[in-house]
């Protein structure tokens, strides 16, 4: 079984050190946590990362994990390359479980139930890994410069897309990026 490296931004919760009703945490990202988490997901700086966690014991030795995020990101624009500065908010809900088996390689569950508990690592929550996770679902994946706009591809002398008899259907397109040229 490979190793998996460490998280970039951990903040490990003891299931037993959990109490009856719901525990909220708040967390915030150091600057060695930022920049570690920059380069993991490709940004270009990740100015400020803050959460707040509640986490909630729920019957079956199962821990129920809730929380919102918020994030001052720069990323590259996808068509000029220029940084692009947002704010990203979110916010999510999960359900942790008993420690996966070693042997089985993971969590057996049922494919039946509506919601599969992810399993605790030593019986314990990583929720700095749960909000990294989630800052990932957040992010822009075509974040654009304003203004910024693609033209289209260069084929020579003409653009995809860019034709005399209005036909720019695919096949078209396809018949135009195979042209040699003379």
């Amino acid at each position: 079984m490979t190793q998996r490296p460490a998280p970039e931004f951990s903040h490990v919760v003891a299931v037993e050190s959990l109490e009856d009703g719901e525990t909220v945490i708040d967390i915030e990202a150091d600057a060695d946590e930022r920049a570690a988490l920059a380069r993991r997901f490709g940004l270009l700086a990740l100015d400020s990362l803050t959460a707040k966690v509640g986490l909630t014991p729920v019957d079956g030795g199962l821990v129920r994990v809730h929380g919102t995020l918020a994030a001052k990101v720069t990323q590259a624009c996808v068509v000029t390359l220029e940084p692009v500065m947002t704010r990203v908010e979110g916010s999510f809900e999960r359900l942790y479980g008993a420690d996966a088996p070693e042997e089985a390689g993971g969590l057996i569950t049922d494919a039946d139930t509506e919601e599969s508990p992810e399993p605790f690592t030593h019986g314990a929550v990583d929720v700095g890994e749960a909000v990294a996770e989630q800052l990932a679902l957040e992010l822009d994946p075509f974040p654009r410069a304003p203004g910024a706009a693609f033209d289209g591809f260069s084929n020579g002398s003409k653009s995809v897309g860019d034709d005399d008899t209005g036909d720019a259907g695919p096949f078209a397109v396809l018949a135009r990026l195979k042209e040699k040229p003379e």
